[in-house]
């Protein structure tokens, strides 16, 4: 948690990103944003600097990059005339009805509201959920986060069955994680504390991810 006088670097934070995201659903049909290379973060940006994000953005916005895509959203280097050109005419070529994101539509909240009503627990922990069957383990290669891999839920974090011969638990933001070279497990010791924006040099981390629905990222393909 950050304390009150973080409020308005947290809230700095909100108002750009609710900004970007409100581009989904404006009144044109195609958007053509551009990919950052490297990706923007506290790294090499000044505006990230300093605030409490570790993500990394590849373009100027990442969620129609990843879960829109063609033929609505062309995420180009702007720095490559042809590229540029090339998006252009394809987008020209064809009629493209607009689109709206369900989760983005008043139905698609209150679906996305009540299965989290419904099926989550906070105060007995008896059921799982997401359930077990949306779980998919995967192992990002060192350097590399689990953002990069795919979706991830913290929930799942202690069913692993993993080669580990020798464990420690760490309250790090990179783990949990897996050295190969030392069969070694590192396991996070602050469930709070997971992200799937960091990544370790020399460890690969494991990844708790699962499915989704198309259209409801937020929701596993059997969450309903």
């Amino acid at each position: 948690m950050y304390s009150g006088r973080d409020k308005k670097t947290y809230l700095d934070i909100i108002h750009t990103y609710t900004e970007v995201h409100a581009t989904v659903h404006g009144t044109s049909t195609v958007h053509l944003p551009s990919y950052f290379t490297p990706p923007k973060s506290s790294k090499n940006t000044d505006f990230f600097k300093g605030k409490p994000t570790l993500r990394e953005l590849t373009s100027q916005h990442p969620y129609a990059e990843v879960y829109i895509g063609q033929p609505h959203v062309w995420t180009v280097n702007i720095d490559n005339p042809a590229e540029v050109e090339r998006a252009i005419r394809s987008i020209l070529s064809q009629k493209i009805e607009p689109y709206l994101p369900y989760e983005f539509t008043c139905e698609g909240m209150l679906q996305r509201v009540n299965a989290f009503i419904e099926n989550q627990d906070f105060c007995h922990g008896q059921v799982m959920w997401p359930p077990l069957s949306a779980l998919q383990v995967k192992l990002a290669e060192p350097g590399s986060s689990c953002k990069q891999c795919i979706i991830a839920d913290t929930v799942m974090l202690n069913l692993f069955g993993m080669d580990c011969q020798t464990v420690e638990s760490s309250g790090d933001t990179v783990v949990p994680a897996y050295s190969d070279a030392r069969h070694h497990c590192v396991f996070q010791s602050d469930l709070l504390l997971f992200s799937c924006a960091g990544a370790h040099p020399s460890l690969k981390r494991v990844c708790p991810c699962r499915d989704y629905m198309k259209g409801q990222v937020a929701l596993c393909k059997g969450c309903l």
